[in-house]
């Protein structure tokens, strides 16, 4: 009786130590419980002279807010290089190079450079990153409240014009071929800070993410159980119109909605049209839908001063374009999703 106990419980182990492998195995073969439904987590920085924000959704709060600095960080570098504002910037440099003398440029800048002329190719100038004279000119205008003088005007009207600034993509050099010719990317560089900030967060596994820029958006993918992004559509009278909802694209939306400057009795635009030096006394504000804001945030501007926005309509087909006129008489012009509304 004990032989057999003692070879019953020799079995007993055997048995135990041969399934004991099967039993390692169950944990890992059981359900693990579902994710935490995202958040939405917001932050906010100030940015070439407006205010930043992101809106993106994720599990990891923690993780999530450190890659949103992250791209703040980046966004903040081209701001040091692309801003008109600071004398010691690398786009001011370049804008008091010699005439005519090649100048080494960094990428960011150089690729904001390059698609800025290349927009203001397309758009036969009514958006124009040589301009920086003309600025300059406005900005002091639009605090003094007087008008220059035609002589100063037409000075800075000449220090202008596209086709002086040339780009190698090679040599990564830009030159400035007129003399006093100045940069100015104030209408692309928040655009383009927009697309980088969202870029980063979606390589960074946040793709439902929206950013704003000034009148700018960058949409990414969807919130949660969302079909897209609710857009609200403004007139001149500052009230929603009516919404349209997307999702990874951009919209931007510019004129003088916001910032008018009286002079004479005349409502001028912050905007500045190339062909007289001023701003724009046309009441007139447009929106652009495409896929990126460095496309949509200079396309905004054009149509504006555009002298035919039918033109930009054919140049630009992935785009959607609305312009509206204070002036009710005037239908306003639509393409694309604008249809909708």
């Amino acid at each position: 009786m004990v032989g057999q106990n003692f070879r019953w419980h020799i079995f007993k182990v055997r048995h135990l130590l041969a399934t004991l492998p099967l039993l390692l195995l169950l944990p890992s073969c059981k359900k693990t419980p579902l994710e935490s439904t995202p958040v939405r987590i917001e932050a906010e920085r100030p940015l070439m002279g407006t205010l930043f924000k992101v809106v993106t959704y994720s599990t990891d709060r923690p993780t999530a807010l450190l890659v949103i600095d992250q791209a703040f960080a980046k966004a903040e570098h081209l701001s040091t290089l692309a801003t008109d504002y600071d004398p010691d910037s690398e786009l001011n440099q370049l804008s008091d190079s010699p005439t005519g003398v090649p100048v080494a440029v960094s990428k960011p800048l150089f690729d904001l450079l390059e698609r800025a002329k290349n927009i203001a190719i397309l758009t036969q100038g009514a958006y124009d990153p040589t301009l920086g004279s003309m600025t300059q000119l406005w900005r002091e205008t639009s605090r003094s409240r007087t008008l220059p003088d035609p002589e100063t005007l037409e000075k800075a009207r000449t220090a202008s014009g596209y086709s002086a600034l040339l780009l190698d993509p090679i040599a990564s050099t830009a030159t400035l071929t007129k003399p006093h010719l100045r940069l100015d990317l104030g209408g692309i560089a928040k655009g383009y800070a927009a697309d980088l900030i969202h870029d980063h967060l979606a390589a960074s596994g946040l793709p439902q993410t929206l950013v704003a820029a000034g009148g700018d958006l960058r949409l990414g993918d969807p919130p949660p159980e969302k079909e897209g992004w609710q857009v609200a559509l403004r007139t001149f009278a500052l009230t929603p119109t009516g919404t349209l909802i997307l999702k990874n694209c951009a919209i931007s939306t510019s004129g003088d909605l916001h910032q008018r400057v009286i002079i004479d009795r005349i409502k001028y635009s912050h905007i500045i049209d190339p062909m007289t030096g001023l701003g724009f006394a046309e009441q007139k504000a447009a929106s652009v839908i495409a896929p990126t804001a460095t496309l949509t945030d200079p396309l905004a501007t054009a149509a504006c001063v555009h002298p035919d926005p039918a033109k930009l309509l054919e140049k630009f087909p992935q785009a959607s374009f609305r312009i509206l006129v204070e002036d009710q008489t005037e239908r306003p012009v639509k393409s694309g999703l604008f249809l909708r509304n």
